[in-house]
C-alpha cells in the first residue's frame, strides 16, 4: 500500500507585505504553489491514500481566496480518486466548541475525509484502517482518544495526530505555539504499522514508525535551510519511507556579526558582504551582536537596503550592548530598574507608591530575563 504523508501546509498564510504580479500577498501565494506541486505529484504517483497530519490552513477563519485554492484542489484528488483524509491541527481548530469547522465545506467532497470533531474516528480504505485523532478540546481529552485507538488484527493500521512529542529534542526548542497540545513519546505505540505526525515543521524520525512530514513551506527563522516537502511510504512486510522534497522558496539565517570592536562603517561593510552571498527572491536573516544603540543608529542604512533588494525580505536582528559613560562627567546610565527609581522619585505618587513601584520593577525584571 503506497501512502503520502503530509502535513503543515498552513493555507493562507502571509507576510512581509511584498506582492506578487497577480496582486496578492507574495508569501500565501507561496502557499498555495508549494501545496499545489504535493497536488501533481500524488496525481502523477497515484497513491492508495493520502493522509495530512493537520494545519492545511493557516487560521480557524481563512479567507475565501484560500477555501476555494484548497477546494480546487482536493476536487482533482477526488476526481482520480485518490482517498484524502485531513485532520484539523491547532491552527485551524476554534477554542469553543460552539464554533464551526471550516472543514464542513469537504463533507461532500468524495474521496475525501475531514476529520476535525476532537475525537477519534476510523476511516477503512481497502485493507488499512486509519485512527484519526484531530486537535482536541484539551490534552486530557486527546490522551484519552489515543488511549482508545487500537490496532485491529489483520489489518494496515495508521495512527495520525496533530501534536507535540515530549523526549525528542527537536521539538524542545519550539514549544510555545498557538492553541498546541503535547503527549509524551510513550504514547506512540509500535502496535501502528505507522504514525502520521503534523505540527512539527521539520520532517523528523521520532520512534521506528512515527514521523513528522514537516511543513510544506517556511513560516520562520528556525526553520531556516531545511528541506521542505513529504513522505512517501510503501507499507508492507518491510516498509519504506522515502522523503520527497519540494521546490520552495529559500530561506537563509546568514549568522551574526559581533559589532563590539567594529566601526558602523565596518557593520555596514560585513552586512553588504553577506548580503552578496543570496541568490534573488531569497528570505533571508542577518544578527547583529553586541551592538550600541550610537553605532547601530549611525549605519548606512540606504547602502544596506541597496544590498538586500534582490531578497524577497530580509531582517536585520540585533541584539544591544549599552557601555555604561558619564554624563557631563558626574551622572552614569544605569539599568531599566535604577533608571525607573530615579524617575519616580521625582512625580508624587500618594499612598500607592510603594505598591505601584514594585509592581513596576517586577514587570521590568520579567523583561529583563
Amino acid at each position: 500500500m503506497k501512502i503520502l504523508h503530509v502535513a503543515d501546509s498552513h493555507i493562507g498564510y502571509s507576510a512581509y507585505h511584498k506582492l506578487a504580479p497577480s496582486g496578492l500577498n507574495q508569501r500565501e501565494v507561496d502557499t498555495y504553489n508549494s501545496f499545489k506541486q504535493f497536488i501533481e505529484y500524488a496525481l502523477k504517483s497515484k497513491p492508495d491514500l493520502i493522509i495530512h497530519a493537520g494545519d492545511l490552513f493557516d487560521s480557524v477563519r481563512p479567507t475565501n481566496r484560500a477555501i476555494s485554492f484548497v477546494m480546487q484542489q482536493l476536487l482533482r484528488l477526488s476526481e482520480a480518486n485518490i482517498p484524502f483524509i485531513v485532520i484539523s491541527g491547532n491552527h485551524e481548530t476554534p477554542k469553543l466548541r460552539e464554533t464551526g469547522s471550516v472543514f464542513r465545506i469537504f463533507e461532500h467532497l468524495e474521496n475525501v475525509y475531514p476529520i476535525y470533531k476532537g475525537k477519534l474516528e476510523q476511516i477503512e480504505i481497502d485493507n488499512a484502517v486509519i485512527h484519526a485523532i484531530p486537535h482536541c478540546f484539551s490534552n486530557e481529552e486527546l490522551k484519552k482518544n489515543i488511549e482508545m485507538a487500537k490496532p485491529i488484527e489483520n489489518r494496515i493500521n495508521i495512527l495520525v495526530l496533530h501534536v507535540g512529542i515530549i523526549g525528542i529534542k527537536e521539538f524542545s526548542y519550539t514549544r510555545g505555539d498557538f492553541n498546541e497540545q503535547v503527549i509524551p513519546s510513550g504514547y506512540l505505540s509500535p502496535q501502528f504499522d505507522y504514525i502520521a505526525l503534523g505540527h512539527f515543521h521539520k520532517p523528523t524520525k521520532v520512534t521506528e514508525n512515527a514521523y513528522y512530514a514537516g511543513s510544506t513551506e517556511h513560516f520562520s527563522f528556525k526553520e531556516a535551510g531545511e528541506r521542505k516537502g513529504f513522505y512517501e511510504i510503501e507499507l508492507g512486510s518491510s516498509p519504506q519511507i522515502k522523503f520527497i522534497e519540494l521546490n520552495v522558496r529559500g530561506m537563509m539565517d546568514l549568522g551574526e556579526i559581533d559589532c563590539f570592536n567594529l566601526s558602523s562603517e565596518q557593520i555596514t561593510y560585513e552586512i553588504v558582504r553577506k548580503f552578496e552571498e543570496i541568490e534573488e527572491g531569497k528570505i533571508v536573516r542577518i544578527f547583529l551582536r553586541r551592538i550600541s544603540r550610537a553605532k547601530y543608529k549611525a549605519l548606512d542604512w540606504n547602502r544596506i537596503k541597496k544590498a538586500g533588494s534582490k531578497a524577497l525580505h530580509f531582517e536585520i536582528a540585533h541584539e544591544f550592548h549599552e557601555i555604561e559613560h558619564e554624563l557631563m562627567g558626574k551622572s552614569r546610565i544605569g539599568s531599566l530598574t535604577e533608571e525607573w527609581k530615579e524617575f519616580i522619585s521625582k512625580h508624587p505618587l500618594g499612598k500607592n507608591r510603594k505598591e505601584l513601584e514594585e509592581l513596576a520593577i517586577k514587570y521590568l525584571t520579567e523583561v529583563l530575563q
